[in-house]
């Protein structure tokens, strides 16, 4: 359950803009829901008729590299990571492989791990960009001096690297880190100045010079004020791991700074160090115990470290004291209602959404899933997905949900005119060929049912539909084998 959970929660941290004091206004997830993983042997009877007409059942090279950036895209780090070395076994000089494991330990908060893979790379085919992604590994993993060092030996060793942005940026925010603000000051201005640095950069780099600024107002501003000012901005950059010495820095200055204490752990949040995340956000709790921000990111804390109750609890702690948007925290709670199998209790919280204006495709089809599969409430389906249809006509995901409730509830001639419009607008959607089959398997047309099981399996590739559309198939191969007449 814990990587599920690790999906559901730090796929909106990621995308959380965090902001010191009274502004933090996080924007609501865009997170999908995914089913768990069927055991392959329950796909074996789909495999053997799928492997007449789809690819290959034997695993290319290329197969498991698409495999691995599925599993990555999707946040299954592991998976991925276990994937791409099937992949480096049948091509252990692969560049591209090395490159894509060593992005897969970064991004799943491995740094050490992801620098060997980036080393070999380089030992094989040297870039600027492994350069780059080497240094960024040590100051993800915190060690200063070792990245400081890494990036002044690239520029010494290379003239050209003394004037790649990147190079420029990072070695400019390791002088922040020593506390060297005159000069990094001025590189910053300089980066924001040149016209040949793109745009990414520069808004970083701006965050990095507002804070500068801010802290300038107030000439006798302390110490703790500009560290923790700076802090903020590594937050805001993405450059959690940097961020860490600093709030050390800013905690031993002053203990009861309360919204060092949340940077702290939300720092630590973001960079998969989930206890020591929770006892920063208690601390703060303690100096503060009706902060809502502080409430909030306990209960993602804890929903990340599957302690369910507890996450609910400061969740609903968060709401009462005021946080805003209340509609993220009705998408928490209706994700961990889910995690628990408390269906009716996640089916309020999407209602409550609904009636807040809020209309996600995402969001209601977790709704309506749990409507359908789970609740029998095939009407409570429709709404949903009539709402969802009003808000994007055009979109095939809209049609292809109002199908799947019209199937629940009955009414098939709708059912199929939806579907049937859903894969005009998108005919590669592998959910309305699932539910088409549904549709004819209900009809009791299973023939016909078959044959878009088995075109949802071979466009699902793997993922949750093709699972599903693997035991449908099969139980009606069982029921057929089983009957008195098999047509």
């Amino acid at each position: 359950m814990k990587k599920l959970t690790t999906i559901l929660w730090i796929v909106i941290l990621t995308g959380l803009g965090f902001l010191l004091y009274d502004n933090l206004k996080p924007a609501p997830s865009q997170e999908t829901f995914t089913t768990k993983k069927v055991p392959t042997s329950n796909q074996t009877d789909l495999q053997k008729e799928a492997e007449k007409e789809l690819a290959n059942a034997n695993k290319t090279y290329s197969s498991l590299i698409r495999d691995g950036d599925k599993y990555k895209e999707n946040g299954y780090y592991q998976e991925a990571i276990t994937t791409y070395k099937q992949a480096l076994v049948a091509n252990p000089d692969s560049v591209e492989i090395l490159h894509k494991l060593g992005l897969a330990y970064y991004e799943n908060n491995l740094p050490a791990e992801a620098r060997l893979y980036f080393q070999q790379a380089k030992e094989i085919k040297s870039s600027t960009e492994l350069d780059i992604l080497i240094g960024k590994t040590y100051l993800n993993n915190r060690e200063i001096e070792e990245a400081n060092a890494y990036f002044n030996a690239l520029t010494a060793e290379n003239t050209a690297n003394a004037n790649n942005e990147e190079i420029k940026y990072y070695k400019t925010i390791i002088k922040l880190l020593y506390k060297k603000y005159d000069e990094a000051k001025k590189d910053l201005n300089a980066l924001a100045v040149d016209e040949n640095v793109s745009k990414e950069i520069k808004d970083k780099v701006g965050l990095y010079v507002t804070a500068v600024k801010e802290f300038e107002k107030y000439k006798e501003g302390k110490p703790e004020f500009i560290e923790a000012l700076i802090a903020k901005a590594f937050i805001d950059s993405g450059e959690f791991g940097a961020s860490i010495p600093l709030l050390y820095d800013v905690i031993k200055i002053k203990n009861n700074y309360r919204d060092a204490w949340v940077m702290l752990g939300y720092s630590y949040l973001q960079t998969g160090k989930i206890e020591d995340a929770i006892s920063a956000f208690k601390q703060a709790e303690t100096l503060d115990p009706n902060k809502p921000q502080t409430l909030f990111f306990l209960g993602l804390a804890y929903a990340v470290d599957d302690k369910y109750e507890d996450a609910v609890d400061y969740l609903k702690k968060a709401s009462k004291a005021g946080f805003e948007p209340k509609s993220l925290i009705e998408q928490k709670l209706a994700d961990i209602y889910i995690i628990q199998e408390e269906y009716e209790k996640a089916l309020v919280s999407f209602e409550n959404l609904k009636k807040e204006g809020i209309v996600d495709k995402n969001i209601y089809t977790k709704a309506i899933w749990i409507c359908i599969d789970k609740l029998n409430k095939p009407v409570k389906a429709l709404a949903f997905a009539e709402t969802l249809l009003k808000a994007e006509p055009e979109e095939s995901v809209s049609y292809n949900l109002r199908g799947w409730a019209y199937v629940a509830y009955g009414d098939y001639e709708k059912a199929k005119d939806d579907l049937v419009k859903a894969l005009k607008l998108n005919p590669k959607l592998d959910s309305a060929y699932l539910n088409l089959g549904w549709m004819y398997e209900k009809m009791e047309m299973t023939a016909t049912a078959k044959e878009y099981y088995k075109k949802a399996y071979g466009l699902g590739n793997g993922n949750s539909i093709a699972d599903t559309a693997a035991i449908r198939f099969n139980n009606i191969m069982k029921a057929d084998i089983t009957s008195t007449y098999s047509p």
